[in-house]
């Protein structure tokens, strides 16, 4: 089966506006995106801001695509909070980027993801704090067996053959799939761009919208756990290669639950990232 080779491509027209391809293809509406790839085009639209691409693409492992290291700016993204207000359709997308308040220490920006309409889809906020020489304070991780050594995880509730599922390389570290605490590393298997590099933050931010589906509350054959929200707090930059998730879901009895994770990259412990779920009986077809 011939795969696309990303996840969007650029309007040649509008540097602005981006066109899914079958890769962003969600679990639960063959109709809609899955909430990672949106919510990453927005993530690299914010980290751009005012940021130029100043570096160069490294290849990393040899199971892993080219990925660009930038020269850091002044400020470091300490958090990026996600609101999918809609199912993203599978059809041309818009992104804009404001900043909300730009103070000496603290950055505040906001980025929107529209339809062609104009109908806004999903929204992003980020915070940046300002680099400065401090002290430090570092907690250990678990250590794990590298992504080479660990047995694939592969999803099996898409209702698509070709869809998001197809687009990430996941492995289990610890734990097994169908329960909780797991830990998992995971990868994407292709640009989110056409024609760009893969970022770190492509990487952490697309597959972070996923740990619900890594770490499973509940049966996904019977059960759609959709999350309205993403949110990720970061205590560094974010390196290149694999990302680790550490990964604890919860149902609770009136259709609420949290999927949350304790990230981790090459480097050890990276930050947290968690999502609200609206829990359902799934529907037949």
């Amino acid at each position: 089966m011939s795969l696309p080779t990303c996840f969007f491509r650029p309007d040649p027209a509008d540097p602005s506006r981006f066109h899914p391809t079958p890769l962003t293809r969600g679990p639960w509406d063959n109709r809609a995106q899955h909430g990672g790839p949106p919510c990453a085009l927005l993530a690299r639209a914010l980290d751009a801001f005012e940021n130029p691409c100043v570096g160069e693409a490294v290849q990393g492992p040899s199971d892993h695509l080219p990925t660009v290291v930038h020269q850091p700016r002044a400020t470091l993204t300490a958090r990026l909070a996600f609101a999918l207000l809609r199912p993203v359709p599978i059809a041309p997308l818009r992104v804009t980027v404001e900043p909300i308040r730009l103070g000496r220490s603290v950055h505040r920006l906001r980025a929107t993801l529209s339809t062609d309409d104009g109908t806004p889809v999903v929204t992003a906020e980020a915070l940046r704090i300002r680099r400065a020489p401090t002290a430090s304070a570092t907690v250990p991780v678990p250590d794990w067996p590298v992504p080479s050594a660990c047995p694939p995880l592969v999803f099996n509730f898409f209702r698509h053959a070709v869809g998001y599922h197809r687009g990430v390389a996941l492995r289990c570290a610890a734990g097994a799939w169908g329960t909780t605490p797991i830990g998992v590393w995971g990868r994407l298997s292709a640009p989110l761009v056409e024609g760009t590099a893969l970022t770190a933050l492509d990487t952490l931010v697309a597959l972070s919208d996923a740990q619900s589906g890594m770490g499973i509350p509940l049966d996904p054959h019977r059960f759609t756990f959709v999350n309205p929200d993403l949110t990720l707090f970061f205590g560094r930059d974010p390196m290149p290669g694999w990302v680790g998730f550490d990964i604890r879901s919860t149902a609770g009895s009136m259709g609420t639950g949290l999927a949350e994770s304790a990230l981790r990259d090459g480097q050890g412990a990276l930050g947290r990232a968690a999502q609200t779920l609206v829990v359902a009986e799934r529907t037949p077809g």
